[in-house]
């Protein structure tokens, strides 16, 4: 009987998870969660913050569910450190796992910004449950919220407060643009517009130095352009990065993350890795990429779940995909969304309804990128898009429709399906 065991019980572990039983309904499945329970979607914590859902709407499977699997689960303790020579895990308890397969599915925490006084500062960050927690305490009495970054989180950060707490928000952000990882200029330029008219004080092209505690008890953000700000309450959200510190002296090789080859092995045998913690590569660029994203993680936990119970799947690269709405608006970007050597861009943009799309293609008119912000309905058919970009099709008979308004994406899907079965 093989002993499978999971660290992390996130997307990447949850579908390791199915993909084992699914080929070995008997092997031993052992889970260790370094949060207590319940598991819960981590993409979903915004609705609680917004009061909008509770835990238990916002919980991914209950306890019923590991044992149908006949899954154990080690609740509220981390790993401490791999012996991959003897095939064990230590916990932070001291406890000793052994495995026959080992998945690394850690995924990853929030980036503390190398910021003076940051650290004495009850600062809030928004990527656990208990984080969600502390943003809804400290959000109680606050007058003004100061926001360290313009990216993602503290934008879903801003949106989920804004319909539960009546605050000041002040933005800085170290770009020219806000969510500069996730937009283009113009999109970006489109967003902030959409917060301003909502009274967000947003920074650009500026940086936090130094956080101190002012004589009338708030704190007082000092910018490195010389300004100060003074605020109650300070919500950081400037990136995350894996959780793989102890792995340290495995003889793991790690880069950005885990370092993977396309079967999601590791450099070392019968070690797997998935999700926010693991370095792939990019399904356009080719290039070592760590993709924190949900849809990433759940098709890595997927592909490493089964070549773990035998099978021989493979994981074709990441491709970048984040829909969101912010500030009763639609964003998204898929693939490429920066223009660049070679790529070709058609852009759509109304001004009296505000809605912005560009696409970009490469040399052989083949779809590498999208970027929107608009209403609801302009997002809906991005997954058409995804696929076209992931079969590398050529849109050069649809290409002269893509400026318009609306734009028929699954019959471009279909004519390019159909193109390539008539092809093999």
């Amino acid at each position: 009987m093989t002993r499978y065991l999971i660290l992390g019980i996130s997307a990447a572990g949850l579908s390791a998870i199915d993909a084992i039983r699914q080929r070995d309904p008997e092997g031993q499945i052992t889970v260790v969660s370094k949060e207590p329970e319940p598991c819960y979607s981590r993409v979903a914590l915004p609705y609680l913050i917004a009061g909008e859902k509770n835990l238990g709407q916002i919980t991914l499977q209950p306890a019923e569910y590991f044992q149908r699997q006949n899954v154990e689960v080690v609740w509220g303790v981390g790993a401490a450190a791999l012996d991959a020579a003897s095939k064990q895990v230590r916990l932070e308890d001291g406890r000793i796992l052994s495995y026959d397969k080992l998945l690394i599915a850690t995924g990853s925490r929030s980036r503390v910004p190398p910021v003076q006084g940051i650290g004495e500062a009850e600062v809030c960050y928004h990527w656990t449950l208990a984080d969600a927690r502390r943003i809804e305490q400290a959000s109680e009495g606050a007058q003004h919220c100061f926001v360290i970054g313009a990216g993602f989180i503290s934008l879903l950060t801003i949106n989920a407060l804004l319909k539960r707490a009546h605050l000041r928000y002040t933005v800085v952000e170290i770009a020219d643009q806000v969510m500069p990882q996730l937009l283009d200029e113009a999109a970006g330029r489109r967003l902030e517009e959409e917060m301003r008219k909502l009274g967000i004080e947003v920074l650009l092209g500026d940086a936090v130095t130094a956080i101190e505690r002012g004589r009338n008890g708030r704190y007082v953000i000092h910018l490195r352009s010389g300004q100060e700000r003074q605020a109650d309450m300070i919500v950081c959200g400037t990136g995350v990065e894996p959780n793989v510190q102890f792995l340290e002296g495995s003889g793991l090789e790690i880069g950005r993350g885990v370092k993977t080859n396309e079967r999601q092995e590791t450099s070392l045998p019968d070690v797997y890795a998935a999700g926010d913690c693991a370095e792939t590569r990019d399904f356009l660029s080719g290039e070592a990429v760590v993709h924190a994203i949900w849809p990433t993680a759940v098709e890595q936990g997927r592909v490493a779940g089964a070549n773990m119970a035998g099978d021989s799947l493979t994981y074709p690269g990441s491709l970048s995909w984040n829909v969101t709405e912010l500030f009763g608006w639609a964003c998204a970007s898929v693939g490429q969304f920066r223009e660049g050597p070679g790529l070709e861009p058609i852009v759509f943009y109304n001004p009296s309804t505000g809605v912005y799309r560009k696409i970009l293609l490469d040399g052989e008119d083949r779809v590498v990128g999208v970027v929107v912000i608009g209403r609801g309905q302009d997002v809906q058919e991005l997954g058409v898009l995804q696929s076209l970009i992931r079969r590398r099709s050529s849109v050069s008979r649809w290409k002269r429709h893509l400026a318009g308004e609306r734009v028929n994406y699954g019959m471009m899907a279909y004519e390019s399906l159909k193109a390539q079965m008539a092809k093999s």
